[in-house]
């Protein structure tokens, strides 16, 4: 064999070779009629050879702009006139078969070149594109859409580079900063915001840049792997010449250019005055609440002494040798003195509770004990109205526990005073109990009583001050309104809670319940504060009690001493 049949392939090698390339391979003459197509150049434009050999190029494979619809034109005059090779333009193919399937193409159109350099036709190597063309175009909606979305988001949003630089920013971010995107791009944030601290050195470089908030989140989002925060900061602005509250969010993008910061930022500068503002006003209205409370605490205070004072006086005169209207007068005084110093007393508590200036006691007293001489002082008032009253049964609480006796007293007598107050008919019953809330031991305590009643819209008026169900229970009834608002202060104080049911003309339920914590015995300090009572017991276990309570006020004393001063000196002037 020679050499020169080492540097020839043979036809049928040769056919074969071209055949079983995976691109389209189409052969054609100078006049652009086709004298060869591979299978795979069949296979793209969906022919048979009958349909292309022999057959212009142009008909075979009728090029179409996809995107506008109109006709491209061949590129093989081009390729055979200039000698060169030409490729197709972008979004070019064809519409393949009776169902017009877009089909987009990449193609080069080269002359085709005998061994002397004679041009003889021309060679088309084709490829379907149209896979990696859709993609294209989904990446490119996909781009014009986030791109839309970006731009018209009403918060501002900027991209940080790794170096803190910013290489974006949206139309919102444009008017926070309030300049432009060439202003803005490629700068760092302090500098496009002329930050202060900036002015000299650029933004990081400047005196305070170690301590700024902003820099530093920037910085951290920088160096730190999947990093996300959110602050709320300030930066004084030498444009603006002010002080700018921004609401900050930090994450993190990958990107074909590597990772981005994402910075989202809300000009927070009004809302902040206006809470600045508020927080301001919220001080002044609570300061001016509290010197009106402490007003009224001390008010009370001055009030209560001189009518203790004219109690004391009552008592004494009623001492003295009356005529039965003389003594009548002064006992209506003193129940009106009396029913004013309750209402003084209110007041005080109220305006303790109001300025928070009332504080419990923790003392070990005789639950028992103290159950049993409120129940009897309000049994008496009760029996009085021929109403029953049912005492409870103590069999089933601890008998000493923690607290403050004085408060849980007054907690008590308070509900049971309006028990029997609205009550005309039946009676009242006092229910104890040892229960549990969430594992903690509590002290239940429920009052019953068959009187007027309330509606559901009444109720909503409960444990609110100076508030009573409707006008005529005030004329009817009397009070300032404050007692259920004061039990419900101090059972809250407690640690407990208190509620309310009731029905028109069905009686009323109140419960309360208070933590417990059981105790060994009853403190010195909590016998000395009891209320004393007399007690007897006769055979047969019932209880026959009287109760009256000694509540000796210091004035009471200092107006017996005078009193006894005065007489003392009208004896002795007499002698």
């Amino acid at each position: 064999m020679t050499n020169e049949a080492y540097g020839q392939i043979p036809d049928s090698v040769l056919r074969g070779l071209l055949g079983s390339l995976g691109d389209g391979l189409i052969l054609t003459d100078l006049e652009e009629k086709i004298t060869y197509i591979n299978k795979s150049a069949k296979r793209i434009l969906d022919r048979t050879d009958k349909q292309a050999l022999g057959h212009l190029f142009s008909e075979v494979c009728p090029l179409v702009n996809l995107k506008t619809g109109r006709s491209f034109q061949s590129p093989l005059q081009t390729a055979l006139q200039e000698r060169r090779s030409v490729g197709l333009a972008r979004n070019i193919g064809i519409l393949r078969g009776e169902q017009k399937e877009a089909i987009y193409l990449s193609a080069t159109c080269s002359p085709l070149y005998l061994d002397e350099g004679e041009i003889v036709g021309c060679a088309v190597i084709l490829r379907n594109i149209t896979h990696l063309r859709r993609l294209e175009l989904r990446i490119e909606a996909d781009h014009v859409y986030m791109r839309t979305v970006f731009s018209a988001a009403q918060v501002g949003l900027c991209v940080l580079n790794d170096r803190g630089a910013i290489v974006d920013i949206n139309d919102a971010g444009l008017e926070t900063m309030e300049t432009t995107y060439r202003e803005s791009v490629g700068k760092q944030f302090g500098d496009v915001f002329r930050c202060e601290n900036s002015v000299e050195g650029g933004c990081g470089h400047g005196q305070y840049c170690a301590t700024c908030p902003i820099r530093h989140q920037i910085e951290t989002a920088i160096s730190t792997e999947g990093y996300t925060s959110q602050i709320t900061a300030a930066m004084h602005s030498v444009r603006r010449k002010e002080r700018i509250w921004l609401r900050m969010f930090f994450s993190q993008a990958w990107s074909e250019i590597g990772k981005q910061t994402i910075v989202t930022m809300i000009d927070v500068s009004q809302r902040k005055k206006r809470e600045d503002a508020l927080e301001e006003a919220r001080e002044r209205a609570e300061a001016a609440s509290r010197t009106k409370s402490q007003f009224l605490a001390n008010m009370s205070h001055e009030i209560r002494t001189p009518i203790n004072g004219m109690n004391g006086m009552i008592d004494l005169t009623l001492h003295t040798e009356l005529t039965e209207e003389q003594r009548e007068n002064l006992m209506s005084a003193k129940q009106c003195s009396e029913d004013l110093l309750r209402i003084i007393n209110d007041i005080l508590d109220f305006s303790k509770l109001d300025c928070g200036k009332m504080e419990l006691e923790s003392l070990d007293f005789d639950l028992h004990k103290t159950l049993r001489r409120v129940c009897t002082v309000h049994r008496k008032v009760a029996k009085g109205k021929g109403l029953f009253f049912r005492l409870p049964d103590l069999k089933a609480v601890p008998q000493f526990i923690t607290g403050d006796p004085m408060r849980f007293r007054q907690i008590l007598h308070n509900l049971l005073t309006n028990a029997v107050k609205f009550t005309n008919e039946g009676g009242v019953a006092v229910e104890v109990k040892k229960t549990y809330r969430k594992d903690m031991p509590v002290l239940s305590i429920a009052i019953h009583d068959t009187g007027i009643g309330m509606s559901f819209a009444e109720q909503k008026k409960l444990f609110q001050p100076f508030s009573q169900v409707d006008g005529s229970t005030t004329r009817k009834f009397g009070g300032t309104g404050l007692g259920l608002m004061i039990v419900k202060d101090l059972v809250e104080a407690m640690g407990g809670e208190i509620t309310a049911h009731s029905a028109p003309q069905c009686g009323s339920n109140f419960t309360f319940w208070i933590p417990l914590y059981e105790a060994d015995g009853e403190d010195e300090e909590s016998l000395e504060r009891s209320v004393f009572i007399n007690e007897s017991w006769n055979e047969s276990g019932n209880r026959e009690a009287q109760a009256k309570a000694e509540e000796t006020d210091i004035s009471d004393i200092a107006s017996l001493l005078a009193y006894c001063e005065q007489r003392l000196d009208d004896e002795g002037g007499d002698a």
